[in-house]
């Protein structure tokens, strides 16, 4: 990689770049993260690198925590009332990846990144969140070998349970 000056923009090499372009051919072939990555229905409006500034809910402590998030992509359909939350992760193995999201203790940073969409959703939108639906996925990409990608549904309860941890801390 090397920095334009003039321009200001990162030049990458070729060997790069192909990396890139068998990434996107893998994502474009994968069905799930294709839809996730390019092809949601109209009605949502997603955004990437996603940032939240915000306030850690005053029920777990006495004192005004400050608070911020960048998420990979965010997709919110408020006519549907559905929203999907969506991280991008690289890894060695995609077919040991599950156990990555326990070693690292993925669940928990998906919990604070839903804290601060709901955050979001009432303070920033004014939206009520009753009636929403959530949805959590990771999409692995694997860094070497073929650049294989999988995709993780996380189940909402799994997440939940780690709202304690992130209030501990």
């Amino acid at each position: 990689l090397k920095m334009n000056k003039e321009s200001n923009k990162t030049i990458i090499t070729w060997a790069d770049m192909n990396m890139l372009k068998a990434i996107e051919e893998n994502i474009k072939t994968h069905k799930k993260a294709y839809e996730l990555l390019f092809n949601l229905p109209d009605t949502f409006e997603a955004h990437n690198e996603f940032h939240i500034n915000w306030d850690f809910p005053k029920q777990y402590h006495d004192y005004p925590v400050k608070c911020k998030s960048l998420l990979d992509r965010v997709a919110f359909d408020h006519k549907n009332k559905k929203i999907i939350l969506i991280d991008i992760k690289t890894t060695a193995d995609v077919n040991n990846f599950a156990h990555s999201i326990e070693e690292y203790d993925y669940r928990r940073q998906l919990s604070y990144y839903w804290m601060a969409i709901h955050w979001y959703i009432i303070k920033e939108l004014g939206f009520d969140i009753e009636g929403y639906t959530f949805e959590t996925y990771i999409i692995a990409i694997q860094s070497n070998n073929g650049y294989q990608v999988r995709v993780f549904k996380i189940e909402p309860n799994s997440i939940e349970n780690r709202l304690d941890t992130i209030a501990d801390t």
